[in-house]
C-alpha cells in the first residue's frame, strides 16, 4: 500500500507516549498525522498486554503528572481527553528488612511516619526530606511549565523562558550535585535502612543511587512519589488508548500491525517503507525509539549506551487466586539486600491490578527489578539459570505482601532485556532511558534532533524516564515538527 506523495504532513514510528504525545497534539493542530505501531496496543513500554485470561501492564508502571497543572493533565486537556484517576496516599508501601514504611502525601504526617520507622535516624534526614520537598517541588513546577532542553536553538529559549522564575535560584547550588552529596551536606548520613529507602525510590525512578543521581532529578522524584501518585484503573495502557481515541477523533491515524522497517530522505521529504511491502511519504518523522533503534531504520549500525550508563528489566507476571485476600496498595517496593540494592533480585517494585466482575479474585501482578542486559547475553542454558533463578528471586518479593502466594499462582512468566528487545524493537533491550545522573539532565540532555524534519522521543531524550517524562519528550517533538510545517503548537 502507497500512499499519496504529499499525504502526511507529520509521520509518528512507534506508538510509546513520547510517539502518543506528538500526534495527539499534531492532529489537535490540524496536522495529517499518522502513528505507524508494530504491535497490536498501544503504549510501548508503558503498554498492556492480555496472557491467559490475565492482563498485565508490560512494565510496573506508577502513574504520575495527573494532578491539577502536572505535565500529563496539561496534555490530556489540550487535546480534550479525560482519564479518570483518583491520587495515591500512601503513594508506595516500603518493605525493608524488619520494617514495612508508607510514603505519606502530607510533610507533617511523613515526618511522623519517618520518625516512627527509623527512630536513630539523625536530625539532618529531617533536613533532608525538607530539601526535597522544595527542591523537588521547584524543578517539578520548572518541569510543568515545559521548557525544551537542551537549549540548541533560538526555539528552546523561547519555549524555556517562561521557566524561568526567581524560584530557580532555591536549586542552582545543586543543578550539577548528586543527592548523595546533598545528604552529606544535611547530615543525612549514618542509617543504612533510611539510606536503602532512598536508593530504593531512586533507583527505581531515575535509573541511579544516591551516590549517583542528579540532585535535582532525584529531588523531583522523591517529592513527586510522595504526593503526585494517582490511580488508574486499566493504568498507563489506559491513557495510552485514550490517547490513540484522541488521535482519530482530531484527524489523525494510528495503524497498528503496521510497523516502519526502513527510513529513508527522498527529496525534501522522508520515505518509511513499512512491514508487509508498500512506503509511506511524510514532510517530517517523529521516531519513538532509542537512538540505536532509529539508526538501524536509516541503515546505520546501532549506538547502544555505554557500559553503565543504562539499564534493563527483569519482569516477573504472576496471575494468582486472590480469593479471601482483603483489597492490598497496589504498589510496593521491597528491599531484601539493603547492603547491595542495585544487585538484581535485591530491591523490586511489586504492581497489583485486581482483575474485574466475575473475575475480581484473580489478579495480575508485575514484579520488576534493575538489571544489567549482559546478563542475558550469554549462552543459553546459562541466561535460563538465571532466569529461573530471578523468577524465585522476584516471588520472594511478593511474599511479603502476600505471604502465602505460593500457594496462590496460576500463571508465571517472565520478561528479560531479550524479551523487550523482541517486542519493543530497542536494540540491547535497555529500558528506561539513561541512568539520570548530572551530565546527562536539563541543559546536558541528550538532543533529539537527527536531521530535517527528524526528531527523537522517548525516554532517551530530555527529560527521560516514566511517562511523565516521554510525554514531554513527545510534546517537545511535536513543537518542533509543527513549527518545521509553519503550525501553531497546541502547548
Amino acid at each position: 500500500m502507497t500512499y499519496p506523495e504529499s499525504d502526511l504532513d507529520i509521520a509518528v514510528i512507534g506508538s510509546g507516549f513520547g510517539g502518543l504525545a506528538a500526534a495527539a497534539l499534531s492532529a489537535r493542530a490540524r496536522a495529517r498525522v499518522a502513528v505507524f505501531e508494530r504491535h497490536t496496543r498501544p503504549g510501548g513500554c508503558a503498554g498492556d498486554f492480555a496472557l491467559e485470561g490475565f492482563w498485565f501492564p508490560a512494565g510496573a508502571t506508577v502513574v504520575t503528572g495527573l494532578e491539577q497543572g502536572g505535565i500529563l493533565r496539561q496534555l490530556l486537556d489540550a487535546i480534550d481527553v479525560e482519564v479518570p484517576s483518583s491520587p495515591l496516599d500512601p503513594s508506595i508501601v516500603f518493605h525493608l528488612p524488619g520494617r514495612t514504611v508508607r510514603y505519606l502525601a502530607d510533610q507533617a504526617a511523613w515526618r511522623e511516619e519517618f520518625a516512627a520507622r527509623f527512630p536513630g535516624a539523625a536530625p539532618g534526614y529531617q533536613r533532608f526530606w525538607d530539601w526535597a520537598e522544595c527542591a523537588g517541588g521547584t524543578v517539578y513546577r520548572i518541569g510543568a511549565s515545559l521548557p525544551s532542553f537542551p537549549l540548541e536553538r533560538i526555539a528552546d529559549v523561547r519555549r524555556s523562558l517562561r521557566a524561568v522564575r526567581p524560584e530557580v535560584i532555591r536549586v542552582l547550588p545543586d543543578m550539577f550535585a548528586t543527592v548523595g552529596q546533598v545528604k552529606r551536606r544535611l547530615g543525612a548520613t549514618g542509617d543504612p535502612a533510611a539510606d536503602a529507602l532512598i536508593d530504593a525510590l531512586l533507583l527505581d525512578a531515575t535509573g541511579c543511587t544516591a551516590s549517583a543521581c542528579s540532585a535535582v532529578q532525584g529531588a523531583i522524584a522523591l517529592d513527586l512519589y510522595r504526593h503526585g501518585c494517582q490511580w488508574v484503573d486499566g493504568g498507563t495502557g489506559r491513557i495510552a488508548m485514550a490517547l490513540v481515541r484522541a488521535i482519530r477523533r482530531h484527524g489523525g491515524r494510528v495503524e497498528f500491525g503496521r510497523g516502519v522497517a526502513r527510513l529513508g530522505r527522498e527529496g525534501r521529504a522522508w520515505r518509511l517503507w513499512l512491514d508487509g511491502g508498500g512506503s509511506v511519504s511524510a514532510r517530517t518523522v517523529v521516531a519513538n525509539l532509542p537512538p540505536g533503534g532509529l539508526d538501524l531504520l536509516l541503515g546505520r549500525p546501532p549506538r547502544l549506551p555505554r557500559p553503565g550508563s543504562a539499564w534493563g528489566a527483569f519482569v516477573l507476571h504472576l496471575g494468582i487466586d486472590a480469593a479471601g485476600i482483603e483489597p492490598l496498595h497496589p504498589f510496593h517496593q521491597v528491599v531484601l539486600d539493603p547492603a547491595d540494592i542495585d544487585r538484581p533480585g535485591a530491591n523490586m517494585l511489586v504492581s497489583i491490578y485486581p482483575g474485574r466482575g466475575q473475575r475480581a479474585d484473580r489478579w495480575s501482578i508485575s514484579v520488576s527489578t534493575h538489571v544489567e542486559p549482559a546478563l542475558f547475553q550469554v549462552p543459553p542454558v546459562r541466561a535460563a539459570c538465571t532466569r529461573r533463578a530471578l523468577e524465585q528471586r522476584l516471588l520472594s518479593a511478593v511474599r511479603a505482601v502476600i505471604p502465602d502466594v505460593d500457594d496462590r499462582v496460576l500463571l508465571l512468566r517472565s520478561a528479560t532485556p531479550a524479551t523487550y528487545q523482541r517486542y519493543t524493537g530497542r536494540p540491547g533491550g535497555f529500558v528506561g532511558g539513561l541512568r539520570q545522573v548530572p551530565s546527562v539532565v536539563a541543559l546536558r540532555a541528550p538532543g533529539r534532533r537527527y536531521g530535517p524534519g527528524l526528531v527523537l522521543a522517548g525516554d532517551h531524550t530530555f527529560p527521560g524516564q516514566g511517562t511523565v517524562g516521554t510525554a514531554l519528550s513527545g510534546m517537545n517533538a511535536a513543537r518542533d515538527v509543527l513549527e518545521y510545517l509553519g503550525k501553531e503548537p497546541p502547548l
